[in-house]
């Protein structure tokens, strides 16, 4: 029997906020370089956002330009089913953004790239463009690595006395190649705690990077106690705040695990801000989001009849996008 591929990749559904329930846009990060005159500029870590057929880019810094976030909109995009592999052919852009009340153009010559749906769903982009009246044109390129969202509750464990959970945290992770290693960071989502000892306590975010397979904890490892890493910490009580800066984590116990469990995961992160006399321990277990590449599947064609996007109603030698049965399929 013939089958068509659901549509939820290349329409709407394809990492878009409004498809399957409010996907938000997929987000990337690696390392990048700005190019221009001959000078190249290393960007350790840069985001760019994919949705759809529009692209993001992040905030851009050249000697004394500045050059804000901007989206290139309906980029041209072929996709391979079999490896579900998106590549950006050669094209020509132009977009109008507003900057302190001023229009500023940017004018691509160029962008290229590809979305591999591999183990470590890698998205590569170059562009070349000018910016307002910059002199010169400017190439930005990266190669960047998804960043997967869980969320869940997240319990927490205050000198081993004082128990609390807090409600629909975020815990980020990106799985990157390194060599012949697989390491991941982890971004560790800011949450409030109340009723505590302390009074209210707000927790800030931060990221762990590096995090290594341990066969030992049967997981992905760091003990990041000499990273330099650094955590806000706010404390409030009857009205009054107490602590309320950002203090090193560099004693004690400042380490994290991360477990893959099925689809899910679950992390324990043990840490000591700045020199307090307890160690704060939070566990999470993770439900990962649905994205929209994880639900191109297979259907198989019912007795419903078929439209293309002009309302017509079509035949089974018709290829193209079509409408049955309310959903967008693609049949070739």
């Amino acid at each position: 029997m013939k089958k068509i591929l659901a549509l939820l990749f290349l329409t709407t559904a394809v990492l878009t906020a409004t498809a399957q329930g409010g996907h938000a846009p997929m987000k990337f990060s690696g390392k990048a370089t700005i190019e221009a005159a001959g000078v190249t500029i290393p960007v350790e870590t840069d985001t760019v956002m994919y949705s759809g057929s529009d692209i993001t880019l992040p905030e851009m810094r050249y000697n004394n330009f500045v050059i804000p976030s901007f989206t290139i909109h309906n980029t041209t995009f072929s996709m391979d089913m079999p490896t579900m592999t998106v590549t950006f052919p050669d094209q020509q852009f132009m977009e109008e953004i507003t900057v302190d009340g001023l229009q500023k153009t940017i004018v691509g010559s160029s962008l290229t790239g590809s979305y591999s749906h591999d183990a470590f769903n890698t998205f590569k982009l170059k562009v070349i463009f000018m910016y307002g009246a910059m002199p010169m044109p400017l190439t930005y390129s990266i190669t960047a690595y998804y960043i997967k969202d869980y969320t869940d509750k997240l319990d927490v464990s205050i000198g081993g006395m004082f128990n609390y959970t807090a409600a629909n945290v975020t815990y980020s992770v990106r799985t990157y190649p390194d060599g012949e290693n697989t390491l991941l960071d982890v971004q560790v989502p800011s949450y409030q705690l109340s009723g505590t000892p302390l009074g209210n306590l707000t927790i800030g975010s931060y990221v762990v990077k590096g995090l290594k397979t341990d066969a030992e904890k049967s997981g992905y490892y760091r003990d990041y106690v000499t990273d330099g890493l650094t955590m806000h910490f706010k404390s409030e009580k009857d009205g009054v705040v107490g602590m309320n800066d950002d203090y090193l984590m560099s004693q004690g116990d400042n380490n994290i695990l991360l477990v893959y469990e099925g689809k899910n995961i679950k992390v324990t992160n043990a840490f000591h801000p700045g020199a307090m006399p307890f160690q704060i321990v939070s566990t999470f277990p993770g439900v990962g989001e649905v994205t929209a590449i994880e639900t191109v599947k297979a259907v198989e064609r019912n007795a419903a009849p078929a439209y293309n996007l002009a309302g017509q109603r079509t035949t089974d030698n018709y290829k193209g996008i079509i409408i049955k049965g309310g959903k967008k399929y693609y049949q070739r």
